[in-house]
């Protein structure tokens, strides 16, 4: 897949998985939701800055 289709991809699964943190947050899911979201951002954000090399 393209690169740019790749990053658009992964936008719309944060921007859901947002909305379900904010919802576990708030009580509606249950909070454990919110805790495994939060592992998948962390290590999302770690695999996607050294997939660069870790460039600026």
């Amino acid at each position: 897949m393209e690169k740019k289709t790749v990053y658009r991809v992964l936008l719309a699964i944060v921007i859901i998985l947002a909305i379900i943190f904010t919802l576990g947050v708030v009580g509606i899911v249950p909070f454990v939701w919110s805790e495994y979201i939060t592992v998948f951002m962390v290590i999302l954000f770690f695999a996607l800055r050294f997939s660069k090399g870790a460039q600026p």
